[in-house]
C-alpha cells in the first residue's frame, strides 16, 4: 500500500475531531468576514411590517372610538342603536306614538319610560330609526283610548271604539230570542258609552264583549195571569217550555192548565240576561168618533125658522196598545196611540135670527 502525503495525514489530524459549532466567531479564521456576512443577512422588513399594521390597527380604533351612536332605553333597558346622534326624547316619543296609533288606530299614552343616551359606536350593531322603533314598539307599555259600555253609569266591558260598542249591543239584542207575540227588543235599562284610557289587554273584541252582555242568571219569581194569557203563552214568554212550566207549579196539571183564571198566580223560573231586555206586543181597540153639531144663522129667516142642512155621521178610530214585557213578563203601562180610521161628518143646522123693527111695524100702521 503507497504511503500517503504528509498533507493528508495533517489535514486528517486536523479534522479528526468533528466542530461542534463550525461557524461559531471563535472557529472563524477572520472574524470580522464573519460579521459582515451576518449582518447582510439580516431582513428588517418583518418588524416594518407589523409596525405598519399596528398602527392601521390603532387608527382604526381611534376612529371607530370616534363615531358616537345613540342608545335607546325603555325603562333604562337597551333596545337599540341608532345613529343619528342629533335626535331627541320627544321625537322618539313621538315616532313611537305615531307608530302604536297606526297600528291601534286609537290615541295611545305611553306609560313606560323611553330615553336615549350618547354611546360609542364601537362593536355597536346600529340601525336606523324606523327599525328601532319597531323594537320599541313590541315591548313598551301603554294605555289606549278606548270605550267603554257604561249599565247604570257603572263600567261594563270595554271595546275598541265606539262602532264596536254599538255593533256589539245591537249583535246582543238580534241574538235574543224574542218571547212568542212580541217584538222590537230593546235594553229595559240604561246603557250609554264613555271614552277612557286602559290597557291594551283589558280591551275586549266585539265577540268576548258579546259574550259578556249576553250573560244571563236564574231568576224566580211570581206571575199574576191576566186576561188573554195562556199556559203555553205564559212559558214562552218566560223562556220555559211547557213541562218545565207544570213541574214549577205542582197545582196546576195537564187538565186545568187550559182553564187559567186571571188573578191566578203562577210560579216561574228561568234563565234572565244581566241586562234586562224589553219587547212589546200590540192590542188595537175600535171607538167611535161623535159628530159634532155645527150651528149657521140665517138673518133672512125668523127665529123661528130651524131646519138641517146636513146629517151627522160618526167616525172610527183604533186605539193601539203598545204592552211592554220585560224578559217576557208583562211590565209597566201600555202605550196608546190613536189612528183614525173614518172621519165623522159634523151635523148642519140653519137657524133664523130675522127680528122685524118696531120702526118699520109704527110706519106701516101709519099708513
Amino acid at each position: 500500500m503507497p504511503p500517503r502525503n504528509n498533507r493528508q495525514l495533517k489535514i486528517r489530524e486536523k479534522n479528526s475531531k468533528p466542530l461542534l459549532f463550525p461557524l461559531h466567531p471563535s472557529n472563524m479564521k477572520d472574524n470580522s468576514v464573519y460579521m459582515r456576512k451576518r449582518r447582510k443577512k439580516y431582513n428588517p422588513r418583518p418588524i416594518i411590517f407589523m409596525l405598519l399594521v399596528l398602527a392601521l390597527l390603532c387608527a382604526a380604533v381611534f376612529f371607530i372610538s370616534g363615531q358616537r351612536v345613540l342608545a335607546v332605553m325603555v325603562n333604562g333597558e337597551v333596545v337599540g342603536y341608532i345613529k343619528d346622534t342629533s335626535a331627541t326624547e320627544t321625537e322618539l316619543n313621538n315616532m313611537v306614538l305615531a307608530k302604536l296609533k297606526q297600528e291601534i288606530g286609537n290615541n295611545i299614552e305611553i306609560t313606560d319610560t323611553l330615553s336615549l343616551r350618547s354611546a360609542s359606536g364601537l362593536f355597536k350593531k346600529s340601525e336606523n330609526s324606523e327599525q328601532v322603533v319597531a323594537k320599541v314598539c313590541s315591548i313598551v307599555g301603554y294605555n289606549r283610548e278606548a270605550v267603554t259600555i257604561l249599565v247604570e253609569d257603572k263600567e261594563f266591558c270595554v271595546v275598541s271604539n265606539i262602532e264596536s260598542a254599538r255593533q256589539a249591543l245591537q249583535t246582543v239584542l238580534d241574538n235574543y230570542k224574542v218571547p212568542e207575540g212580541t217584538a222590537q227588543p230593546e235594553f229595559a235599562i240604561k246603557i250609554n258609552t264613555g271614552t277612557i284610557f286602559v290597557e291594551n289587554t283589558k280591551v275586549s273584541s266585539v265577540e268576548d264583549a258579546v259574550k259578556l252582555l249576553s250573560a244571563t242568571h236564574s231568576v224566580e219569581r211570581n206571575y199574576t195571569v191576566v186576561s188573554g194569557d195562556t199556559f203555553g203563552l205564559i212559558a214562552s214568554r218566560a223562556g220555559m217550555t211547557e213541562d218545565e212550566l207544570l213541574k214549577a207549579n205542582p197545582s196546576v196539571t195537564e187538565q186545568t192548565k187550559t182553564n187559567l183564571q186571571p188573578g191566578q198566580t203562577l210560579k216561574l223560573i228561568s234563565e234572565e240576561p244581566v241586562l234586562p231586555i224589553r219587547t212589546y206586543s200590540w192590542e188595537t181597540d175600535t171607538e167611535e168618533i161623535p159628530y159634532k153639531t155645527i150651528t149657521r144663522n140665517n138673518n133672512s129667516q125668523p127665529e123661528s125658522y130651524s131646519r138641517e142642512i146636513q146629517e151627522g155621521v160618526e167616525g172610527t178610530k183604533e186605539i193601539i196598545k203598545k204592552i211592554p214585557y220585560v224578559n217576557g213578563i208583562r211590565k209597566g203601562e201600555p202605550q196608546l196611540t190613536e189612528r183614525v180610521t173614518k172621519e165623522a161628518v159634523n151635523r148642519i143646522i140653519e137657524v133664523g135670527t130675522y127680528v122685524p123693527s118696531s120702526d118699520n111695524d109704527d110706519e106701516d100702521s101709519e099708513e
